[in-house]
């Protein structure tokens, strides 16, 4: 299978979910729990180390970055998660915000229960990426046993 990119009119989610096979993904509570508390561990650390060499108030200054540089890294990384996909026969096509649609296969997978699916996809031309899926970031629980039936094949057959 080939790369494809498609130019389609900027559509919302909910419009590219009108397939039967093509699922919706909107913004995971798990997910932005998990990062909100990575960031602040993360301030927190930066906080205790600074503050021991350079005082207080260099201590919350460099806390304060390191908040904002998160949570701007955070932001960004959501804005280009696919608000869409479609499960193919070896890998995924998805919609990122603007409609252009891409097919990668599957190529590693992780399950951590029924929460969370780590995907590694790889494009016929470029780097691999990544793709988490959170149950709870699908209308329909179905779609994620789905994906994550088909992910584990698709991984086996590139051990």
């Amino acid at each position: 299978m080939t790369s494809a990119h498609f130019l389609l009119p900027e559509v919302s989610a909910d419009s590219l979910a009108h397939s039967p096979r093509r699922h919706s993904l909107r913004p995971s509570r798990f997910l932005w729990a998990a990062t909100a508390a990575f960031v602040v561990v993360a301030a927190g650390s930066v906080f205790q180390c600074v503050a021991a060499y350079a005082g207080l108030i260099s201590g919350c200054v460099a806390a304060l970055t390191v908040t904002a540089a998160l949570a701007t890294a955070a932001w960004g990384g959501e804005r280009r998660r696919p608000v869409a996909f479609e499960i193919g026969q070896d890998g995924l096509t998805t919609w990122d915000r603007a409609g252009n649609a891409q097919y990668r296969r599957i190529t590693g997978c992780a399950q951590w229960s029924d929460r969370l699916l780590a995907l590694i996809l790889m494009p016929a031309v470029g780097r691999p990426a990544s793709f988490l899926v959170a149950a709870d970031a699908l209308a329909n629980i179905s779609a994620f046993r789905e994906l994550a039936v088909r992910a584990r094949r698709c991984a086996q057959e590139h051990l």
